[in-house]
């Protein structure tokens, strides 16, 4: 179900683009990334891309990048149309720029296809805490006014004479005995993994990637996958499946730890009971609207300027896409999607043209397996109405 959801959703793009202008030879392929679509959010988990690729001269190979970085090159069959998927372990969440490059046949590399997709949930800032309002210290309490008094203390009559000697102090002042406190040591920062990385990243089954590490920060202790360890070192590992490896170092200030993932890319293996479709679709019943075609500006209902094309085609494994590829007097006049007008029947418009010459029509089907048939037919363009 899901393979026939991303190939409804290629082929309405394929619409959109291939009638409106196919790509020259000079341009390269064009190239859509089918999953994951641009905006998506995807678990922290291994995932898979996929894309497909258009070319006149034939798509040999589609490249997969993730932020720039290549995680896959994948070779296709050449023909026009071609898909691939390749597996990209997501390490950390965050947001990622998946894109994808084809190239034909010529060497020619198209522009690339790019989708923005979030992986995991990102973390957000704690909400600021509100400051604490001032409260009265308990140990002060509110004074009290003392009431006024209502008699007054009539003055003395006799004035007291004041003392001309003063008093010797009665005490000698303490000066403080309390020293500061020593300064509080120093905690250094724990080390620091500046890179932990496999080359490559992906692998086929049966092969190997180098993992190599570097630390800074005086660490005391290094360990990879349990083993001890050195700064900067590097093991081979040759994992059978999926694996996940991870860097340990200590120092006085504590301990890091990295995690990093090899994905290992299993080959399929053909079912005994359920033999490999190797057959390409079969096209029949070709036929043309009109045997005269004739150049834009001499068109009438005895001269037409366009003409339908229809054709059946068939597969045990179904039908994938149908283009009808033009070339007019030896020269590429781009490809047509061809839409499916009954069960097994497939059809499309061809012109107008702005030039006479022979018009050769190549309708190239290709079903679910890859494999790919092909029909010729040929039609006159004229520059005049011939009746």
């Amino acid at each position: 179900m899901g393979r026939t959801i991303v190939c409804c959703g290629l082929i309405l793009v394929l619409s959109s683009v291939l009638v409106a202008c196919a790509p020259s030879s000079t341009q390269g392929p064009m190239v859509w990334v089918d999953q994951p679509l641009d905006g998506t959010r995807l678990p922290l988990e291994p995932q898979e891309v996929t894309a497909h690729g258009s070319d006149a001269d034939g798509v040999t190979s589609l490249e997969f990048y993730v932020d720039g970085t290549l995680v896959g090159r994948a070779p296709t069959g050449g023909g026009v149309l071609e898909h691939a998927t390749v597996g990209w372990n997501p390490s950390r969440p965050g947001v990622y720029t998946i894109s994808v490059k084809a190239t034909d046949s010529q060497g020619n590399v198209g522009p690339e296809a790019t989708s923005v997709v979030t992986v995991g949930e990102l973390e957000t800032p704690p909400p600021p805490t509100p400051s604490a309002e001032p409260t009265p210290s308990p140990m002060e309490p509110a004074a009290t006014p003392l009431p006024p008094t209502s008699t007054r203390i009539p003055p003395t009559t006799t004035p007291i004479p004041s003392t001309s000697t003063p008093l010797p102090p009665t005490s000698t002042p303490i000066p403080p005995t309390s020293t500061p406190p020593p300064p509080s040591p120093t905690i250094p920062p724990p080390p620091r993994i500046v890179s932990f990385q496999a080359d490559p990243a992906q692998l086929q089954e049966g092969e190997c990637t180098t993992i190599s590490w570097r630390v800074e920060g005086n660490p005391t202790e290094i360990y990879f996958d349990g083993e001890g360890a050195t700064s900067p070192d590097s093991r081979t590992r040759c994992p059978g499946e999926t694996t996940s490896y991870t860097l340990v170092a200590r120092g006085p200030g504590g301990e890091v730890s990295q995690s990093l993932t090899v994905t290992v890319i299993k080959s399929p293996s053909p079912t005994p009971t359920e033999p490999v479709d190797v057959t390409p679709p079969a096209i029949t019943d070709v036929t043309l609207s009109s045997d005269k075609l004739h150049t834009l500006g001499n068109c009438s209902s005895t001269c037409p300027c366009t003409l339908f094309i229809s054709a059946r085609i068939t597969d045990e494994s179904g039908i994938w896409a149908v283009v009808a590829e033009l070339k007019l007097g030896g020269s590429p006049k781009g490809t047509i999607l061809m839409s499916q007008s009954s069960p097994d029947f497939y059809e499309a418009e061809l012109g107008p043209f702005t030039e006479a010459g022979d018009l050769v029509i190549t309708i190239i089907a290709q079903d679910y397996m890859a494999n790919t048939g092909k029909a010729v037919r040929n039609v006159t363009v004229y520059d005049a109405c011939l009746g």
